[in-house]
């Protein structure tokens, strides 16, 4: 029993002469009888092949070839039955003619659009495909209405084929109409009022209206802290005679208050435990704050900053802050007061600027000196552009960070000093599985006496994310009796190669160089191998490196955190 239900489903043969690639596939698509087993019954087997000429020229004709010969060869036994084809295909139909026009266009209309009118993608001596004419057609409808031209329709729309010739001629008028215009926006009853609600949205009231338009007022949106849910509607049917669209809001708030924490541990900074506590929304103009807590081996820190929207909220804010660290390293042990006030602005292109002043005192001792008490107060100006992906692999992308600060006693800081720094990392994959990771830190102190700088001041190298086989911040200036001191200079490179072994498992290779100095640097130099998991919190790197000039033989790196 078995055996004959086997038999009688087995596939039929049906072979295809004289085409292939996606013209065979189409065709097989097409035919009914293709995929059908040996058990169809007689009378169905004819039935389909009286309409397997007709079925073929459709498969073709999609490709433009309209002069198409078809022969067929058909055995049948008790058993099964076999179908050969043979297709031989004609010349294949050309565009001859394009003319694509328009009816009650306005004066001028968006570069995306006026290209596909006066640049359509089909042209007159190209082959036909019906699939290219169509997806033209759609996408030049589509184009319109994203840019708010809502009424765009076709008054025409005529593909003529002419077999005989081999010829095609397209005629594609489109009525273009009026643009619209983002009109109301309306918002729900939420515990943010509705001004800064608006100014959250951004200055969009008036504005044309696109499809990008209303996803950079999304995205606006969903960048914010605020939201657990962003829904905008376009409401097209209750434009009013100025083609102004409403645009209702569907927002609802996360949560006021969130809590988080976790445990990790670095060579630089040891065993370490982490919490923060968030508020997001203090009142309904949108103030929120923060508190950050780091408990480690070798450094606590305990931050709390507070943030206020500006006019354009999503993209500009005040940021309020005060906090306290504690560092103990081999170079140094330093206890800091600190408090900061930045205005802080986001462009769109991943730039991100900030402008602001620091009031720092710090309490320092380096190695068995005498401790020392420092106030500075530092304006600065900053900037950092990122282009990444968010892949916990990332595979590409780009980060650059610079700024200046500067301190005088004229202002009552005790120091008087102009330090500038400038970061590029970048991450590129010149094959699939494979990818380098190249970064490079120069920064520079302008002062008389870099040792009247407190040590979080002054430039130090070494460590997980610096010049790995040396210790976090042991590369410096060395004095005489061997201990080490910041300098006023700081040069770093390095330069890696990832290679993806297993899904979430790479090995990689590097190089890193640099130093921390006053006049001439004397460079240190490390290579290695490491390991990398890419696990669910984020990548973790265990890395083995072998320095030059070093007490040690090699230094293991375990740090965890996103590439870029």
């Amino acid at each position: 029993m078995l055996a004959l239900a086997s038999a009688g489903a087995a596939q039929a043969d049906m072979s295809i002469h004289g085409v292939d690639g996606e013209i065979e596939e189409n065709i097989r698509a097409h035919v009914k009888l293709a995929g059908e087993s040996c058990s169809l019954p007689a009378w169905r087997v004819q039935q389909y092949r009286r309409d397997l000429p007709q079925q073929v020229q459709d498969a073709v004709r999609a490709y433009g070839y309209y002069n198409t010969e078809i022969k067929q060869r058909f055995e049948q036994n008790e058993k099964c039955w076999k179908l050969d084809l043979d297709v031989t295909l004609g010349p294949r139909v050309q565009y001859r003619k394009i003319n694509i026009s328009t009816d009650r266009a306005p004066a001028s209309l968006v570069p995306e659009l006026e290209l596909l009118i006066t640049h359509p993608t089909l042209k007159p001596g190209r082959s036909l495909k019906h699939g290219e004419y169509e997806s033209y057609k759609g996408t030049l409808l589509d184009t319109a209405r994203r840019f708010g031209y809502w009424e765009a329709k076709y008054t025409q729309s005529e593909l003529a084929i002419y077999p005989k010739d081999d010829a095609a001629d397209v005629a594609l008028k489109l009525e273009i109409g009026p643009r619209y215009r983002i009109g109301e926006q309306r918002y729900p009853d939420l515990e943010l009022r509705d001004a800064f609600l608006r100014r959250l949205a951004g200055d969009i009231s008036g504005e044309p209206y696109s499809e990008m338009a209303l996803q950079d007022v999304y995205k606006r949106f969903q960048g914010t802290d605020y939201f657990r849910k962003v829904i905008i509607t376009p409401r097209f049917e209750q434009a009013d005679d100025d083609h102004l669209v409403p645009l209702d809001f569907d927002l609802s708030l996360a949560p006021q208050h969130s809590f988080g924490a976790g445990i990790g541990y670095s060579t630089d900074q040891g065993a370490r435990l982490r919490g923060n506590y968030t508020n997001r929304y203090l009142n309904d103009l949108g103030h929120h704050w923060r508190a950050d807590a780091l408990l480690a081996e070798r450094v606590r820190e305990l931050l709390g900053t507070y943030i206020i929207p500006k006019h354009n909220a999503a993209k500009e804010w005040y940021e309020l802050s005060a906090g306290y660290l504690e560092e103990e390293y081999e170079a140094y042990q330093s206890n800091t007061l600190s408090t900061s006030a930045r205005s802080i602005y986001s462009f769109n292109d991943g730039w991100v600027v900030n402008a602001g002043v620091n009031l720092r005192e710090e309490t320092y001792q380096e190695q068995q000196e005498t401790k020392f008490r420092k106030t500075l107060i530092v304006p600065g100006v900053g900037a950092t552009w990122i282009h990444a992906s968010e892949e916990p692999r990332q595979t590409s992308g780009y980060r650059f960070e610079t700024g200046i600060t500067f301190s005088h006693e004229m202002w009552a800081s005790e120091v008087n000093f102009v330090q500038a720094y400038s970061r590029v990392k970048g991450i590129f994959s010149p094959i699939e599985r494979g990818r380098f990771i190249a970064r490079a830190e120069i920064a520079g102190t302008l002062m008389d006496d870099i040792n009247a700088l407190p040590p979080s001041v002054r430039f130090y190298t070494g460590g997980d994310n610096s010049v790995r086989g040396y210790g976090y911040n042991t590369i410096g200036i060395e004095k005489e009796n061997g201990e080490i001191t910041g300098g006023g200079k700081l040069i770093v490179g390095s330069i890696e190669y990832d290679h993806l072994i297993l899904k979430s498992w790479s090995l990689s290779t590097f190089y890193d160089i640099g130093d921390a100095f006053n006049e001439n640097p004397n460079y240190r130099k490390a290579w290695g191998v490491g390991v990398r998991w890419y696990s669910p919190v984020g990548p973790l790197r265990l890395d083995v490196a072998f320095p030059e000039n070093s007490a040690d033989d090699f230094r293991i790196h375990v740090s965890v955190g996103a590439d870029l």
